[in-house]
């Protein structure tokens, strides 16, 4: 998220991230952690901008859990109805650290005011066991896809997961465009199958998915299959 602000403010535009979730506390010094009480506050706090720092959001600190606690969808929806002109990067999900999950139904949070969705999926777990190992919620992953604890995780499970009323997309606004994500391409022996997921989507023609981009955070490098 924090790469994707960087290069926006680099194109000079208005950039503001947050979660609706919880966030990891470790952030790049470049950020400016604000924590907001209520919209106003918020507001409050966007009428300041600093040239110098990417603003990020948050509803308070969790030392406990050393995370950053999110704020409510509906506040994002209000902020962005004040500033049309800025862009709101917004983690809406998290994974305990997995590439890949499975989703409970209150999952992912979504601002109704969401124009872009672009879920994320670590190419890392392709040929990897469905264990909790590899998998945040195992057992909800494998009601969604069919597979048993322990199978291999192909493309297909990945396709499923997507296509599954209750899977990646359950949550979407009607009019979001999706773009999915295909990180960690550094991470697979075979960087042939990033191509063949990839095909795979976009030939399954998933409601408002309009391209799908494979590559690298890390290398900070992406290829978009359209």
């Amino acid at each position: 998220m924090f790469l994707w602000a960087r290069c926006l403010r680099e194109l000079g535009m208005s950039v503001v991230t947050t979660t609706t979730t919880k966030l990891c506390e470790e952030t790049p010094p470049v950020v400016r952690i604000i924590p907001v009480v209520s919209p106003a506050a918020a507001q409050a706090a966007l009428l300041n901008p600093c040239a110098e720092t990417i603003p990020l959001l948050v509803g308070g600190r969790l030392p406990a859990e050393k995370k950053l606690a999110g704020i409510p969808a509906d506040w994002l929806d209000r902020l962005h109805a004040e500033f049309p002109a800025t862009f709101f990067l917004v983690e809406g999900d998290g994974s305990a650290g997995r590439s890949l999950k499975g989703h409970l139904p209150r999952e992912p949070v979504i601002p109704a005011a969401t124009s872009l969705l672009a879920p994320v999926i670590g190419l890392d777990i392709l040929g990897k066991p469905l264990t909790e190992n590899h998998v945040h919620r195992p057992e909800v992953f494998a009601g969604i896809t069919g597979l048993a604890p322990g199978d291999t995780i192909d493309v297909n499970a990945i396709l499923a997961v997507l296509q599954n009323p209750g899977g990646y997309l359950a949550k979407a606004p009607s009019t979001a465009a999706v773009i999915p994500v295909l990180n960690k391409l550094d991470l697979l022996p075979q960087p042939a199958d990033a191509t063949v997921l990839a095909r795979l989507i976009l030939t399954a023609a998933l409601p408002r998915v309009q391209a799908v981009w494979v590559g690298s955070v890390r290398q900070n490098r992406f290829k978009e299959f359209t």
